[in-house]
Protein backbone atom coordinates (compact mmCIF):
# COMPACT_ATOMS: atom_id res chain seq x y z
CA UNK A 1 0.00 0.00 0.00
CA UNK A 2 0.84 3.57 -0.64
CA UNK A 3 -0.43 6.81 -1.37
CA UNK A 4 -2.06 7.99 -4.33
CA UNK A 5 -3.33 11.08 -5.87
CA UNK A 6 -6.71 11.68 -7.40
CA UNK A 7 -6.46 14.77 -9.66
CA UNK A 8 -10.39 14.65 -9.97
CA UNK A 9 -11.03 14.87 -6.74
CA UNK A 10 -7.87 16.93 -5.78
CA UNK A 11 -7.32 14.59 -2.99
CA UNK A 12 -4.50 12.29 -1.81
CA UNK A 13 -5.40 8.52 -0.44
CA UNK A 14 -4.16 5.60 1.01
CA UNK A 15 -4.49 1.93 -0.56
CA UNK A 16 -4.87 0.85 -3.85
CA UNK A 17 -6.39 1.21 -7.25
CA UNK A 18 -8.52 -0.75 -8.69
CA UNK A 19 -8.93 -0.75 -12.94
CA UNK A 20 -11.24 -1.93 -14.62
CA UNK A 21 -12.18 -3.18 -18.24
CA UNK A 22 -15.57 -2.27 -18.93
CA UNK A 23 -17.97 -2.97 -22.09
CA UNK A 24 -19.96 0.00 -23.62
CA UNK A 25 -22.91 -1.45 -21.40
CA UNK A 26 -21.07 -1.61 -18.48
CA UNK A 27 -20.34 -5.40 -17.69
CA UNK A 28 -16.95 -5.45 -16.55
CA UNK A 29 -14.48 -8.08 -18.20
CA UNK A 30 -11.17 -7.57 -16.47
CA UNK A 31 -9.65 -5.78 -13.44
CA UNK A 32 -6.09 -5.27 -11.94
CA UNK A 33 -5.15 -3.96 -8.32
CA UNK A 34 -2.58 -1.80 -7.94
CA UNK A 35 -0.95 0.15 -5.27
CA UNK A 36 -2.05 3.80 -5.13
CA UNK A 37 0.90 5.07 -6.67
CA UNK A 38 1.35 3.13 -9.56
CA UNK A 39 0.82 5.12 -12.90
CA UNK A 40 -2.57 4.14 -14.70
CA UNK A 41 -0.57 4.00 -17.98
CA UNK A 42 2.07 0.91 -16.97
CA UNK A 43 -1.38 -0.63 -15.85
CA UNK A 44 -2.77 -0.82 -19.17
CA UNK A 45 -0.48 -3.17 -20.69
CA UNK A 46 -1.65 -5.77 -17.87
CA UNK A 47 -5.19 -5.03 -18.46
CA UNK A 48 -4.80 -5.52 -22.18
CA UNK A 49 -2.75 -8.67 -22.32
CA UNK A 50 -5.10 -11.42 -23.30
CA UNK A 51 -7.05 -8.90 -25.66
CA UNK A 52 -6.70 -7.54 -29.47
CA UNK A 53 -8.15 -5.55 -31.64
CA UNK A 54 -10.28 -3.54 -29.02
CA UNK A 55 -10.90 0.02 -29.03
CA UNK A 56 -10.36 1.65 -25.51
CA UNK A 57 -11.66 4.99 -24.12
CA UNK A 58 -9.50 6.10 -21.42
CA UNK A 59 -9.91 8.62 -19.14
CA UNK A 60 -7.37 12.02 -19.01
CA UNK A 61 -4.73 9.62 -17.27
CA UNK A 62 -4.08 7.33 -20.57
CA UNK A 63 -3.13 10.85 -22.61
CA UNK A 64 0.41 9.53 -24.18
CA UNK A 65 0.80 9.35 -27.93
CA UNK A 66 3.99 7.48 -27.21
CA UNK A 67 1.40 4.65 -25.49
CA UNK A 68 -1.04 5.08 -27.75
CA UNK A 69 1.26 3.77 -30.74
CA UNK A 70 2.98 1.17 -28.90
CA UNK A 71 -0.42 -0.44 -28.04
CA UNK A 72 -1.77 -0.24 -31.72
CA UNK A 73 1.59 -1.79 -32.94
CA UNK A 74 1.87 -4.79 -30.52
CA UNK A 75 -1.48 -5.50 -29.59
CA UNK A 76 -3.62 -3.60 -32.47
CA UNK A 77 -5.66 -2.18 -29.41
CA UNK A 78 -6.82 1.64 -30.02
CA UNK A 79 -6.81 3.82 -27.12
CA UNK A 80 -9.23 6.74 -27.49
CA UNK A 81 -8.10 9.00 -23.88
CA UNK A 82 -10.21 11.90 -22.84
CA UNK A 83 -8.38 15.12 -24.09
CA UNK A 84 -8.12 18.05 -22.20
CA UNK A 85 -9.74 21.26 -23.07
CA UNK A 86 -6.36 22.75 -23.42
CA UNK A 87 -5.06 20.54 -25.84
CA UNK A 88 -3.39 21.06 -28.99
CA UNK A 89 -5.39 18.09 -30.90
CA UNK A 90 -8.48 17.40 -30.35
CA UNK A 91 -10.92 14.93 -31.63
CA UNK A 92 -13.64 16.10 -33.78
CA UNK A 93 -16.75 17.49 -32.41
CA UNK A 94 -19.30 13.81 -33.80
CA UNK A 95 -16.45 12.01 -32.26
CA UNK A 96 -16.52 14.20 -29.20
CA UNK A 97 -19.97 14.00 -28.15
CA UNK A 98 -19.66 9.85 -28.63
CA UNK A 99 -16.51 9.35 -26.42
CA UNK A 100 -18.52 11.58 -23.44
CA UNK A 101 -21.64 9.42 -24.13
CA UNK A 102 -19.76 5.97 -24.18
CA UNK A 103 -17.92 7.23 -20.97
CA UNK A 104 -20.77 8.40 -19.09
CA UNK A 105 -21.58 4.26 -18.90
CA UNK A 106 -18.12 3.42 -17.65
CA UNK A 107 -18.45 6.05 -14.82
CA UNK A 108 -22.11 5.07 -13.99
CA UNK A 109 -20.69 1.35 -13.44
CA UNK A 110 -17.80 2.77 -11.35
CA UNK A 111 -20.41 5.21 -9.08
CA UNK A 112 -22.39 1.80 -9.02
CA UNK A 113 -19.27 -0.18 -7.82
CA UNK A 114 -18.96 2.66 -5.00
CA UNK A 115 -22.57 3.91 -4.00
CA UNK A 116 -24.15 0.59 -4.07
CA UNK A 117 -21.93 -2.17 -3.63
CA UNK A 118 -19.44 0.08 -1.07
CA UNK A 119 -16.14 -1.26 -3.23
CA UNK A 120 -13.78 1.35 -1.74
CA UNK A 121 -14.39 0.13 1.72
CA UNK A 122 -13.76 -3.69 1.95
CA UNK A 123 -12.53 -3.93 5.49
CA UNK A 124 -10.17 -6.53 4.69
CA UNK A 125 -6.71 -7.05 6.42
CA UNK A 126 -4.53 -9.36 4.26
CA UNK A 127 -4.33 -8.98 0.63
CA UNK A 128 -5.86 -12.13 -0.44
CA UNK A 129 -8.79 -11.24 1.92
CA UNK A 130 -9.26 -7.85 -0.45
CA UNK A 131 -9.24 -9.37 -3.65
CA UNK A 132 -11.78 -11.83 -2.77
CA UNK A 133 -13.74 -9.35 -1.44
CA UNK A 134 -13.39 -7.26 -4.57
CA UNK A 135 -13.81 -10.50 -6.92
CA UNK A 136 -17.36 -11.38 -4.68
CA UNK A 137 -18.38 -7.54 -5.35
CA UNK A 138 -17.41 -7.51 -9.14
CA UNK A 139 -19.25 -10.81 -9.04
CA UNK A 140 -22.71 -9.63 -7.59
CA UNK A 141 -22.39 -6.50 -10.30
CA UNK A 142 -22.07 -8.66 -12.98
CA UNK A 143 -24.50 -11.19 -12.05
CA UNK A 144 -27.30 -8.46 -11.63
CA UNK A 145 -26.55 -8.13 -15.49
CA UNK A 146 -26.84 -10.89 -16.08
CA UNK A 147 -30.37 -11.46 -14.09
CA UNK A 148 -31.55 -8.66 -15.68
CA UNK A 149 -30.82 -10.51 -19.42
CA UNK A 150 -32.65 -13.09 -17.67
CA UNK A 151 -35.44 -11.47 -16.93
CA UNK A 152 -35.68 -9.57 -20.62
CA UNK A 153 -34.89 -6.32 -19.16
CA UNK A 154 -32.60 -5.33 -22.01
CA UNK A 155 -33.26 -1.54 -21.33
CA UNK A 156 -32.22 -1.46 -18.23
CA UNK A 157 -29.32 -3.95 -18.20
CA UNK A 158 -27.16 -1.57 -16.41
CA UNK A 159 -29.87 -0.55 -13.71
CA UNK A 160 -28.77 -2.72 -10.42
CA UNK A 161 -30.02 -0.49 -7.97
CA UNK A 162 -33.35 -2.01 -8.18
CA UNK A 163 -32.08 -5.91 -7.61
CA UNK A 164 -29.98 -5.00 -4.91
CA UNK A 165 -32.37 -2.48 -3.25
CA UNK A 166 -35.94 -3.51 -4.90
Amino acid sequence: MSYGRCPSKKETYYGFKLHLLITLDGYITDFCLTSADIDDRAELWDLVESYHSIIILGDKDYIDNHLASELKAEKGVTLLPLKRNNSKSQYPKQLRRIIFKLRRRIETTGSQLSCQLNIQRVLARPVWGLITRIKTKLLGHGLCHYVNKVFNNESKVSQIKGLIFG
